[in-house]
């Protein structure tokens, strides 16, 4: 079974982007070979995971907060023990707000060097506990300013307790903020961003219920060169060698992170939704190939 990777014509009949179909292994074979069309397995995990993290499964002696699709672990950093990753809530994989002075005290996951600029598409949903502090935080992410090498994501956890996020390239773009809090006890976010190179789009949903006007994606500035080096940070977006004591304690029960590429098509405000009420029942089972 494969599906099709943009308007294809195959024996005198037009299969449009996105189809699914079978055929002869060895046609299939070539249609790949050819980036036509990709191997498609509707019951294997989807294949753009980046990290999908679920604590409810883990001991408190893991090591690690471990990745559930593949290799791409979250490690503590160096001042983060095993004792501090699990211990304060149980069913949580914990960081320590880095402003207490051990500044390498959050969850760093393998280097994701999501490309906004080049139309890549990025989706995460976060459950868990946060408690917005006096000043905005950085919460989440990659990037923390315009110069080479700092640039990236920053999700920011406002005062208010509403969450939006930061692109860095050479300048920066802001997002819209979730519709309510997500301070205090056990909520949820998601954030859907499609990139371009003459403009984006994005939207957010806290609670599973969807932020923005008219259930669509919002305008977003588009040219913003994401690209880095950097891991991707729970806890803070600053990278272990910034050392830096921005961040936020924070209680993470699952994180989803899934990055598309630019020849996938953008799933709808709709599909998300479901997707993200079903992470919601149950976030411990991985997103399948079929939801979108």
């Amino acid at each position: 079974m494969i599906r099709f990777l943009g308007n294809t014509t195959l024996s005198g009949y037009l299969y449009g982007k996105g189809t699914v179909a079978s055929f002869d292994k060895s046609v299939e074979d070539i249609l790949i070979t050819l980036e036509s069309a990709e191997a498609y397995d509707p019951d294997g995990f989807h294949p753009y995971y980046h990290f999908h993290g679920f604590a409810g499964n883990q001991v408190a002696d893991d090591e690690k907060f471990y990745d559930l699709t593949g290799i791409n672990h979250a490690s503590r950093g160096v001042n983060l023990s095993v004792a501090q990753l699990w211990t304060p809530n149980s069913g949580y994989a914990s960081t320590v707000d880095p402003a207490t002075g051990a500044t390498d005290s959050v969850l760093r996951i393998p280097n994701l060097n999501y490309d906004y600029a080049g139309g890549e598409k990025l989706i995460i949903w976060w459950l868990g506990k946060v408690t917005a502090e006096t000043i905005p935080a950085r919460m989440m992410g990659d990037g923390y300013g315009t110069s080479p090498g700092q640039r990236g994501i920053n999700i920011l956890l406002q005062t208010n307790g509403r969450v939006g996020f930061v692109l860095s390239g050479a300048t920066e773009v802001y997002s819209s903020n979730g519709h309510k809090s997500i301070s205090g006890g056990l909520h949820s976010f998601g954030i859907a961003i499609s990139g371009g190179g003459q403009g984006g789009q994005h939207g957010i949903w806290v609670d599973e219920e969807y932020s923005l006007s008219e259930g669509s994606y919002t305008p977003l500035t588009g040219g913003i060169d994401t690209r880095n080096s950097n891991t991707f940070n729970i806890g803070t977006s600053y990278p272990a060698p910034a050392r830096s004591s921005s961040g936020i304690a924070t209680a993470t029960r699952a994180l989803v992170i899934l990055r598309l590429p630019a020849s996938y098509p953008m799933p709808s405000v709709g599909t998300l939704t479901s997707v993200f009420q079903q992470l919601r029942s149950n976030p411990g089972n991985p997103i399948l190939r079929s939801a979108f």
